[in-house]
């Protein structure tokens, strides 16, 4: 059985009381028994070394002391107050340096994933990001707009430089914890230190990430102990002791948009900087002269994990006038869609968590004049039909006009099950523009926007209106990833009242004007 230790102070942290994690595909294939393990295991009644125990747990993990949290954040003060003396050049090639060890860890690391859950192919969509969004030209970017010399005017000399915040605290998600909480390598770009909360049920590739992937390039460097910890407990309890604590500067919170901007109140009431990545329900839009093949292939990834994650595509407003014809296409695509387990390379899908959510969003749709075009159906792994089963069929509806799409759950709150809307837009060409962009930009959420069109009047006219959402992609991949365009942020309820683009080097580190005298 595999042990995953925290990191505090720059030492492996066994506190010898654990939590155990089964293998995925047992839980879901035979629940009781894996179930009957981890209570003996966990109760004592089951030696760690039995048999049974190896085919059922793959690992267990430490979970953090009263004390553990407390000398995490002051080990990462004073690591702060040294790092932040390191060159700005140096601090780049750290993060090259990570880049390269991503790189060579890609295998062990997905199969991590697989483990905890995640189909190859959504590892594979969250290993992409993570080398685009910390690859070489990304990462020289970035560094070039950390000290930029403005210019000089009349006796003097100017400059707009970045400062480190201190300590930046993250806690990411449960759907997708190590990829997202990845991205806050940045904050070291800047000079900050790190406190990395995995989630404390599925906290294995998260922490194989810090310490095996990153933390080795920091001890290369021979960066101060404390630069990074990782701690494992009560999400409450830690997020208590971050806000009481003044060693903490900035806390970036991955979760729901309710919850998120609760928590993100809580957090600016105690002076410390909220950095908030909530809910997605994004749109993806469809002109009459958009390119089925892509823009289809690009809708599927809305399936991608069972629509559990934020920055997926889940809502269509497509054009009345290829609406069937997409439809139709792309109805075909879903119902080849691989079901299986998570160890299954062709698999798409994966089990739902928020399974009655799903049958109250679809029944809602269906009571306000949307039509099933398939699925709707909980099913097992192996796509049968199973009232406990732990998957839902993916499941379109249709809608035939947006002004009733307005008032559905499906599209005023955040789908996280594999459930699209298809909606038709009618109306003159002007009439849908207004209409798709209008719905847009009054919209809850605003993770992503992609935009499928070939009209160049058009295509002019949504760049310049299509304001809310953090990124817009036209004719790309709407889960895709591009150099020098960070791979989070959002308006509205995905990010907050400050919600943008997130450039996390950029969110963790304030602005600092300089200006000298060229003479004396």
């Amino acid at each position: 059985m595999k042990k995953f230790t925290l990191l505090v102070n720059g030492e492996d942290l066994d506190t010898k009381t654990y939590e155990y994690f089964p293998y995925i595909d047992k839980q879901i294939t035979d629940f009781k028994t894996t179930f009957r393990i981890l209570t003996g295991v966990k109760t004592g009644r089951i030696p760690e070394q039995a048999k049974e125990v190896e085919k059922y747990i793959y690992a267990k993990y430490c979970i953090g002391k009263d004390d553990t949290n407390l000398k995490a954040m002051e080990s990462a003060y004073y690591a702060f107050k040294e790092f932040r003396k390191f060159p700005l050049s140096v601090r780049k090639n750290i993060l090259l340096d990570i880049h390269k060890s991503l790189l060579e860890h890609k295998e062990e690391f997905l199969r991590l994933l697989m483990i905890e859950g995640h189909p190859r192919k959504l590892g594979e969509w969250e290993f992409e990001g993570m080398r685009v969004g910390s690859s070489p030209e990304t990462t020289n970017y970035y560094y070039s707009l950390v000290q930029k010399e403005i210019g000089k005017y009349s006796d003097e000399i100017l400059y707009n430089v970045r400062r480190p915040d201190g300590v930046v605290c993250i806690s990411p998600p449960r759907s997708a914890a190590a990829s997202n909480s990845f991205n806050a390598i940045l904050a070291y770009l800047t000079g900050n230190a790190l406190i990395v909360k995995p989630p404390l049920k599925t906290p294995i590739s998260t922490i194989f990430l810090w310490k095996e992937v990153i933390n080795k390039i920091l001890k290369k460097y021979q960066t101060p102990p404390g630069l990074l910890n990782i701690v494992v407990g009560n999400s409450k309890r830690l997020m208590d002791e971050w806000l009481d604590s003044h060693y903490v500067n900035d806390i970036i919170l991955f979760g729901d948009s309710k919850k998120g901007i609760e928590e993100g109140a809580r957090i600016y009431k105690a002076n410390k900087k909220p950095i908030l990545e909530l809910s997605g329900n994004d749109f993806q839009l469809v002109w009459e002269d958009a390119d089925l093949e892509k823009s289809t292939e690009s809708l599927i990834d809305g399936f991608l994990g069972s629509t559990q994650v934020c920055m997926m595509p889940k809502i269509a407003l497509i054009h009345k006038d290829v609406f069937n014809e997409f439809k139709n296409k792309f109805a075909k695509k879903v119902k080849n869609l691989k079901i299986g387990l998570p160890s299954d390379v062709d698999t798409l899908l994966s089990p739902v968590s928020k399974i009655e959510e799903f049958f109250m969003f679809l029944k809602d749709a269906l009571s306000k004049g949307a039509n099933l075009i398939c699925g709707g159906k909980r099913i097992d792994y192996s796509g049968k039909p199973d009232e406990k089963g732990s998957y839902i069929e993916p499941t379109l509806i249709e809608i035939d006009d947006i002004s009733k799409a307005k008032s559905m759950l499906c599209i005023n709150e955040e789908i996280f099950f594999p459930l699209i809307p298809l909606v038709r837009v009618t109306g003159s060409d002007e009439e849908i523009f207004d209409k798709m962009v209008d719905t847009v930009n009054i919209h809850n959420y605003g993770l992503r926007i992609s935009l499928w069109i070939k009209s160049g009047k058009f295509m002019r006219k949504f760049a310049k209106e299509l304001d809310n959402c953090g990124i817009l992609r036209i004719n790309l991949r709407h889960a895709g990833f591009s150099h020098y365009i960070s791979t989070h942020g959002g308006t509205r309820r995905s990010g907050g009242p400050y919600g943008e683009m997130n450039y996390f080097w950029q969110k963790t580190s304030h602005l600092q004007g300089v200006s000298r005298a060229l003479k004396g």
